[in-house]
């Protein structure tokens, strides 16, 4: 393997592991406490909280920190795998 080849594949893998890692470490920060602008709605505008059909794309999982955590990588993968097929797919039309 020469170097190049290993540099290409070395960097997408770190990346996506220190993202992992930050998520899971950012993980337990989360609150589950609406923030100040969604308590002045309830408190002051009578505003109540939503209700929709729509759980979210990773409701199949259910619930629970660990679920959370899994789920926050999972949307860090798929969004750095996104990124980089859209740049590839741009790289090839500038040749």
């Amino acid at each position: 393997m020469e170097r190049d080849e290993f540099v290409r594949f070395v960097i997408p893998v770190v990346i996506v592991l220190i993202a992992i890692l930050a998520v899971v470490i950012l993980g337990n920060l989360v609150s589950s406490n609406p923030d100040g602008f969604e308590w002045a709605l309830f408190e002051f505008a009578h505003v109540s909280e939503p209700t929709g059909g729509f759980e979210g794309i990773w409701a199949f999982l259910g619930e629970g920190p660990l679920v959370e955590v899994v789920a926050g990588a999972l949307g860090v993968i798929i969004a750095l795998m996104l990124g980089l097929l859209l740049f590839r797919a741009m790289a090839r039309k500038e040749r």
